[in-house]
């Protein structure tokens, strides 16, 4: 591969979260999930973490699953994503990132009947997500 394309390619992957930040300073992602923001506007907006990077980071930390829901929320005076990560073997995964500077503060991982439960519901809210982002992007 030529050293141009290569670099091209560097600079597009470290702009995509940057990318995910919209020029009014609001938290927004580019794939189909809905980020839920619970946490005051104005607390939201200083988040220095995007939500696609949150996203990213979960996924990792719970064996690259599919996100199925998220929140902005404020926890004990700290902004967090809650992120929710379902497994195709019926499991699924919470995990808690900082949404200051993307530390994980806490992964929990779930299986017997709770998680077939949970993933059950986090299933239809991520296929539901995906028909509305089909139907807003024909």
């Amino acid at each position: 591969m030529k050293p141009a394309l290569i670099g091209a390619a560097i600079l597009a992957v470290l702009a995509c979260p940057l990318a995910a930040q919209a020029p009014n300073g609001h938290v927004q992602s580019t794939t189909a999930v809905k980020l839920d923001i619970t946490a005051k506007p104005s607390l939201a907006r200083s988040a220095k973490i995007s939500a696609d990077s949150a996203y990213t980071i979960a996924r990792s930390r719970a064996e690259w699953g599919d996100v199925s829901s998220a929140k902005l929320e404020t926890i004990d005076g700290r902004l967090d994503y809650r992120v929710q990560v379902i497994h195709g073997n019926k499991r699924e995964s919470e995990v808690v990132i900082d949404a200051m500077n993307g530390r994980v503060l806490d992964v929990k991982q779930h299986g017997g009947l709770k998680a077939a439960e949970v993933h059950h519901v986090e299933n239809k809210k991520l296929e539901n997500a995906k028909k509305d982002s089909a139907a807003r992007h024909p």
